[in-house]
């Protein structure tokens, strides 16, 4: 799913998309996710370093946050990866993604109208301060990291 060799920084061309909200993503990686942010929620300034990232690498998003409560928005973005990786275990339909309608709809057009293409950078950005501040990144761990999330981001670009 990767491509080899060295890429730059929350580079959305080397991944490929593909769906993942419509099942479930392996225990063993939702764990791995899990710990590995764990450690990262644990490291000083990683919810920081990831806006950071995120809003060095686009107009577009800068202009999203523009205005924004950076220290309430990391508080929901950290509420909304458990989120995601409460849903990723659970089928269509259940308790483990209740909350995802209402994130998914707060996301799409009549909300904050992130359009599809932003999903992509967004999980490279993370993906890549996560690489940052985790001891124990590994390639696994990053797979763990963009099944969770790929699962989270095709449930949203599929509401948009």
């Amino acid at each position: 799913m990767l491509a080899h060799g060295p890429r730059p920084p929350c580079d959305p061309g080397h991944t490929r998309r593909v769906s993942r909200y419509d099942r479930t993503v392996p225990s063993p990686s939702v764990e791995a996710f899990l710990a590995s942010l764990k450690r990262c929620l644990a490291a000083p300034g990683f919810l920081e370093a990831f806006y950071a990232r995120f809003m060095a690498s686009s107009e577009e998003v800068r202009e999203k946050f523009r205005g924004t409560d950076m220290k309430r928005q990391a508080r929901v973005l950290e509420d909304s990866l458990y989120v995601v990786a409460n849903a990723v275990q659970g089928e269509e339909g259940s308790l483990a993604r209740g909350a995802l309608p209402a994130l998914a709809a707060r996301h799409g057009r009549q909300g904050l109208d992130i359009r599809p293409g932003l999903y992509d950078l967004w999980i490279d950005c993370i993906v890549e301060t996560a690489r940052a501040h985790d001891p124990q990144f590994d390639p696994a761990i990053e797979r763990a990291w963009r099944e969770t999330l790929v699962f989270g981001a095709d449930y949203m670009r599929q509401r948009y």
